[in-house]
């Protein structure tokens, strides 16, 4: 058998970079984790796991101080945001064409060009290339695809750097085809993913198979098998050597080897070394088994014929008999136990394992026939989805360095695996109450080939956190609902309780700058505003009333539809003016004060609270211009009532009719004491008079 192994293949530059970076974290003991997995390459994640950088599938995962290791296909901008806010240290392992291909999008929306991102919808590196270019972008996977591209006059295309090279040509002729406008191309496909799908070609019309080397997860793998495939007429497409086996290169002469971007060159070399030495492979070891049925992973009937304290010996129609430890009869009871309760004769199925006992007996496992008999009966999975199941738990595992990455769980009558940042949405850091209990949860990923089932409760308790949050916000705005309803309720009698003009008693319930707030009925406030408070303009709220007062206030006005109430204290009182004005009388002399000046008059104070208008006809006998030409303010002088409104607040005066009828009293009385005048004279004085 030759094998020969493409002259590229393997790590690319981004990829051992990020790797690089990981294991130094890993070296200098860094507190932290991936953000996803750093490649699509599950036994290197696994290996950085056992070294203390495990896989988180959030930031909520991460606590301050922690570093984040950005994996190789990248992250948005958002997320650089969240980590700083997080305060955690970042360590970016993205590939630089990856990196490249975010700022040929950022830069392509920001120039105006509507980004179309050419890729595997589904795919990290595409999604992060897509947050880089903005809310205006899209990503199309193939040529049906186009018609969601909206009509525009420039077009950017960025390129997945895993993508094929020819289906992309094939993609970007159509979309320009059905798109005319202006285009900036960039053509972001690495070198390394270009080279290594050209020499897997070459290498493909070389051999008679060709076996492919990578992630099942991996893009550029599944590209490279893709094309290989169509090829040769005999493709395999393995992630590790241990799924070689003879059969599976039955009258092939050449055999070539390939391997992804994500692939470590550890895995190519043990792919190599099992090719080039088949006969030696493990699995089939045991040349004596020279019967070409029996091989490892074969289930076999067999009879009990003997125990010892090594294990169960067994007769399952072979040339040799088997050999199953306790350890392969069961996982739970001790082998004491089992030397009590096992019996020659009792049939049992068990599957062939690689290797040979000691005396060369055949090796087999009943656990492993009972865990494959189990497997038949779980259900694959679609991709993107999930299903519920209950699970117990069995163990608590742990990687090489003694970290706990997770918990063994009994689910759908096989063992699963459920991540430890998956077992609750805070941070555990004792499971041990955990085992041996049952919990709720969902299978997230199930690889019946490798007999891998992931399960998870992340979801489940996002989900009933969501619920119970939902609950109690309903029930908050249920409760304050019903008490805006209990209000308006009470509000509403309130106002039906009260009528406007109608005087009431009322508490005091806040003072503030213009006025106080009264509770007149049940929950119905209302204002007293500063000009209501009393007669006295002066008087400030804090010196009416106090919160928890009863005052009497008067409804004024009930503006039901703005919800508004006014209330006056003032009009509760007798109206010190009209007290005062009441006592004053029409034709009455009185001494006044002069305190301003109007152009058609003078206001004078005639007692302390009332005041009345001098019109400046009524200042002087003889015509003035205005009536600071004849007073001052603060003279006193005398002034005769003409007329008295108390409706309208409003005292007529007269200065020059009170000096009128003084000079006519002074007359009068100086005629009283002359009685000896002439007639004449005393006609004279009484026309005077008149």
């Amino acid at each position: 058998m030759i094998v020969k192994v493409a002259k590229y293949c393997g790590f690319c530059y981004g990829v051992k970079r990020a790797v690089d970076i990981a294991k130094k974290a890993a070296d200098e003991h860094v507190c932290g984790g991936t953000l996803g997995p750093l490649i699509h390459n599950p036994q290197l994640i696994a290996q950085l796991a056992a070294q203390g950088i495990a896989c988180r599938e959030s930031l909520d995962e991460f606590t301050s101080g922690e570093a984040v290791i950005f994996r190789s296909h990248g992250v948005g901008p958002e997320i650089y945001q969240q980590a700083e806010n997080k305060n955690l240290k970042i360590i970016d392992a993205t590939c630089p064409n990856v990196h490249n291909a975010q700022q040929k999008a950022a830069l392509a929306a920001r120039d105006g060009y509507y980004p179309i991102i050419v890729g595997e919808k589904n795919h990290p590196e595409v999604k992060s290339i897509l947050k880089w270019a903005g809310k205006n972008a899209i990503v199309i996977e193939c040529i049906k695809d186009i018609s969601d591209i909206p009509q525009k006059d420039k077009y950017a295309v960025i390129i997945q750097t895993t993508f094929e090279l020819q289906k992309f040509e094939a993609i970007l002729a159509a979309v320009q085809a059905a798109r005319p406008g202006t285009y900036r191309v960039e053509r972001t496909i690495c070198l390394a993913t270009s080279q290594r799908q050209n020499a897997a070609l070459e290498l493909a019309d070389e051999v008679d198979a060709m076996i492919v080397i990578g992630g099942r997860n991996s893009a550029n793998t599944r590209h490279l098998y893709e094309l290989v495939a169509d090829k040769c007429r005999v493709a395999y497409h393995i992630e590790t050597a241990a799924e070689l086996h003879p059969e599976m290169f039955r009258d092939c002469t050449k055999i070539g080897i390939t391997a992804g971007a994500s692939t470590p060159d550890r895995l190519i070399k043990e792919a190599i070394v099992v090719m080039e030495n088949m006969e030696s492979f493990e699995s089939m070891l045991d040349k004596s088994m020279e019967d070409v049925n029996v091989y490892p992973g074969k289930i076999v009937e067999a009879t009990v014929i003997q125990l010892d304290k090594d294990g169960v010996y067994v007769d399952f129609g072979y040339m040799r008999e088997g050999m199953i430890t306790y350890a392969e009869w069961s996982l739970t009871e001790p082998a004491e136990e089992l030397m009590q309760n096992i019996k020659e004769g009792d049939k049992v199925e068990a599957k062939v394992i690689p290797g040979s006992s000691k005396d060369d007996f055949v090796r087999l496992s009943k656990v492993k026939a009972e865990r494959d008999a189990a497997w038949k009966n779980v259900a694959e999975l679609p991709e993107g989805e999930k299903r519920p199941a209950v699970v117990k738990v069995l163990r608590i595992i742990k990687n090489r360095a003694k970290n706990i990455v997770g918990l063994a769980v009994s689910v759908e009558g096989v063992e699963g695996f459920m991540p430890a940042s998956h077992v609750e949405l805070r941070r555990v850091e004792d499971f041990s109450d955990y085992v041996g209990k049952e919990l709720n949860a969902e299978i997230i990923e199930v690889d019946l080939e490798k007999k891998r089932i992931v399960v998870s409760r992340r979801d489940l308790l996002k989900a009933e956190k969501e619920a119970k949050a939902k609950a109690w916000k309903e029930a908050k705005e249920a409760r304050i609902q019903a008490a805006k309803e209990a209000r308006a309720a009470a509000e509403e009698a309130a106002y039906n309780s009260v009528s406007e003009g109608e005087i009431v008693p009322g508490k005091v319930v806040k003072i503030a700058d213009f006025g106080l707030f009264v509770e007149v009925g049940q929950g119905l406030v209302g204002l007293v505003h500063n000009t209501e408070l009393s007669w006295d303009r002066n008087v400030k709220a804090e010196d009416v009333a106090q919160v928890g007062d009863e005052v009497q206030v008067l409804v004024k006005k009930i503006d039901r539809e703005n919800r508004r109430v006014a209330l006056s204290i003032k009009a509760t009182q007798e109206d010190p003016w009209k007290v005062e004005a009441s006592k004053l009388h029409v034709g009455e002399v009185v001494e006044c004060k002069v305190v301003r000046f109007l152009t058609f008059g003078a206001i004078v104070k005639v007692t302390d609270r009332v005041e009345g208008l001098v019109h400046i006809s009524e200042i002087a006998e003889e015509r003035i211009n205005k009536p600071e030409d004849v007073l001052e303010i603060g003279q006193m002088v005398k002034a005769e009532i003409l007329k008295i409104d108390l409706d309208n607040k409003k005292v007529g005066l007269s200065i020059a009719k009170a000096k009128r009828d003084a000079e006519k009293a002074e007359y009068s009385s100086y005629l009283n004491e002359k009685p000896s005048l002439t007639l004449d004279l005393a006609e004279q004085l009484e026309n005077i008079e008149k």
